[in-house]
């Protein structure tokens, strides 16, 4: 568990949690997981579900999931409520993840982001990573209008 300024915890998220994550990603995503989605991940011991809490309160106003695979992990998904942004929750889940991905001996951290969404590339450049490739195309926006790009981008958690 770790406290963030204005009160936030992260901690990892129970299955009390797991609709209020599903929620937060329809919310934040034009293609929502369902929460039985969640609960799966929740529960597999290669995945790392994290959620930011108010005080008090049991559904989490943003969370983070990240799949470890060997010796590297993948950011599946990163969402933080609407009425929640510019708080820092973003980086405190990362700082959470990456410091626990570091005591386990990761060595890599992956992700792809589209391309437009400025606020999280921003995010994932201050915290050191870096673009290694794009997919053109890859984020449906909906009729009529052109998919959005990703940028794939990687951290080494570990100095060569």
């Amino acid at each position: 568990m770790r406290i963030l300024q204005g009160g936030y915890i992260i901690r990892r998220v129970d299955t009390a949690a797991i609709n209020g994550v599903a929620a937060l990603h329809k919310s934040a995503f034009r293609h929502g997981w369902e929460a039985d989605e969640f609960a799966l991940y929740a529960e597999d011991p290669g995945m790392r579900l994290l959620g930011a809490f108010q005080s008090g309160t049991s559904d989490p106003v943003a969370f983070l999931l990240v799949r470890v695979v060997a010796d590297e992990a993948e950011v599946l998904s990163l969402a933080v409520g609407a009425r929640h942004r510019r708080c820092g929750l973003g980086e405190g889940l990362m700082d959470a993840v990456i410091d626990e991905l570091l005591e386990q001996g990761i060595v890599q951290l992956h992700l792809e982001v589209d391309e437009t969404n400025k606020p999280a590339v921003a995010l994932y450049e201050k915290l050191g990573f870096e673009i290694v490739g794009e997919r053109r195309a890859y984020y449906a926006q909906g009729e009529g209008k052109p998919a959005n790009g990703a940028l794939q981008m990687t951290l080494d958690l570990v100095d060569e």
